[in-house]
């Protein structure tokens, strides 16, 4: 049974996967509510959407998602909020207190635009406390004040969980998306400073890393101005730095990055930040002719070999190593960078891959209670399961087939969405040759080195005009869009 908050995505989602009209009576069923709040659902849906609706019906037929709507809606809604409720309340009083640590705020400062009185106040603070200390973080009160005491690190992963934005973000729509409040000057910075990352990398640092390090940088902008330097206090053994200065790559564009920030600050950093930067970099996967790698530690071949091993058993199919040990090897290498520097990465298709990879998913996360166990690893949370999930998604969906339609995938959603995406599109449609898969922001290298491609399929909305057919598909490639490629190759053969 649905619960009243997840009742609307459980709607969409259940529609995103059918490819035909869905009757009242079958929603009723697969939601478990009555036929009245069904309506009720549907209309609230539309009437948020702004434009046209997203759940179209026909009488006699029931109703079904019109998808390009609802691709650009699940972009477009995720940050509308009329209203705080108590929790948000607490998560934006908790970001005051996280972004001034040290120092103590007055409680009439942090609460007067609520209009709470002194028990609720008080509960606030004992919620708070213990939400902290998830992080290690203490919440102190002393003459009407209140302050957050704890390491630098931990703060700022306070600070990026409590800031529900920081795992929602879409680096492409940053610079146009007023609602968002986001200090457009940092932003243009920080955009600046990544692309300058990957072109020292000669390789594009895709979702959801990209974001990782948007917001550290952030973040540490957004803390300098709070904050002087001097307090950060934190200390990295003599060990951990040596390791990260043989790193001679990484370091290099980390230390250049925070000579920059300085710059843009007109104010100094201590050298930790070096290597907290460098954490990111080094837990992230990338992209490119500098991002793949055939060389790896025994750690990463042992742990990549045991996912492979403990897959085949629980599917029940012969799964090559050679066929996917490359590709999930130069996954598992930054994933175990961030189990050991405790960054957690966001999987904003979570909720999708589990529903149409449930028995995938499920096994994966059952081989990655044994992986953690073998090697004494930190607990492998869902959304590094969900990740390793699509690898093994795409060696069941893999074919190969003659593809005489070039094509291009355009993706924002990271290296193994984008993967998953081109083996199932070249599975169900042998017609096309996928010859590359690209990032949206590379507009201008699209139209100069595949002038050829006569068609895009983009998970993003294009804005850019280019020379060549174009549809917007959903990252997970359902039913609804394979109806719609359908039509789009016929369109391109009957224009040929």
């Amino acid at each position: 049974m649905s619960s009243k908050d997840n009742r609307e995505q459980d709607l969409l989602l259940f529609l995103s996967k059918k490819q035909d009209y869905v009757t009242s009576n079958e929603l009723v069923d697969e939601l478990d509510v009555s036929q009245k709040t069904v309506y009720r659902l549907i209309k609230k849906i539309n009437d948020e959407s702004m434009g046209s609706p997203l759940i179209l019906s026909e009488r006699g037929r029931g109703y079904r998602l019109d998808y390009e709507n609802f691709i650009n809606y699940q972009k477009s809604n995720k940050f509308h909020e009329k209203q705080f409720s108590p929790d948000e309340r607490r998560k934006r009083i908790m970001e005051e207190l996280l972004l001034s640590s040290p120092k103590p705020i007055s409680i009439y400062h942090l609460f007067s635009d609520y209009y709470v009185g002194e028990s609720v106040i008080f509960n606030d603070e004992q919620i708070m406390s213990k939400e902290l200390k998830k992080y290690n973080l203490v919440l102190e009160r002393k003459d009407r004040k209140l302050v957050i005491l704890g390491e630098e690190t931990e703060i700022r992963k306070a600070i990026k969980h409590v800031n529900e934005i920081f795992n929602t973000i879409d680096l492409d729509d940053l610079k146009r998306n007023q609602e968002l409040n986001f200090n457009k000057y940092d932003v243009l910075f920080i955009l600046g400073q990544l692309r300058d990352m990957e072109k020292v990398l000669d390789s594009t640092i895709p979702y959801p890393y990209n974001v990782n390090i948007f917001s550290h940088l952030y973040i540490l902008l957004s803390r300098l101005r709070k904050v002087p330097a001097l307090f950060f206090i934190d200390k990295v053994a003599d060990e951990e730095i040596e390791n990260m200065k043989r790193d001679t790559i990484l370091y290099t564009v980390a230390k250049g990055v925070v000579h920059n920030t300085q710059t843009y600050l007109n104010s100094s950093l201590p050298d930790i930040e070096i290597y907290f930067l460098y954490q990111y970099l080094v837990s992230s996967r990338m992209q490119g002719s500098g991002g793949k790698t055939s060389t790896f530690s025994p750690e990463v071949i042992q742990v990549t070999d045991a996912y492979i091993e403990g897959m085949r058993g629980y599917l029940g199919i012969d799964i090559e190593s050679g066929s996917i040990f490359t590709d999930l090897a130069n996954h598992i290498k930054p994933m175990l960078n961030r189990l050991e520097y405790k960054i957690r990465t966001k999987n904003s298709l979570l909720n999708q891959i589990k529903a149409n990879y449930g028995d995938v998913f499920s096994g994966v996360a059952k081989v990655s209670q044994f992986v953690s166990e073998k090697f004494d690893l930190p607990a492998i949370n869902d959304d590094e399961n969900g990740f390793i999930t699509l690898y093994f998604a795409k060696v069941i969906v893999t074919g190969q087939y003659q593809r005489p339609i070039k094509t291009l995938i355009m993706c924002t959603t990271g290296i193994g969405t984008s993967e998953l995406l081109k083996a199932k599109v070249s599975r169900k449609f042998p017609e096309l040759e996928i010859v590359d898969v690209v990032a949206s922001r590379n507009m201008q290298m699209v139209n100069e080195k595949y002038a050829d491609a006569e068609l895009i399929l983009s998970t993003v909305h294009l804005k850019d005009n280019v020379p060549m057919h174009q549809l917007l598909v959903s990252a997970m490639f359902t039913m609804d869009d394979q109806k719609r490629l359908q039509r789009k190759i016929e369109e391109i053969y009957h224009a040929g």
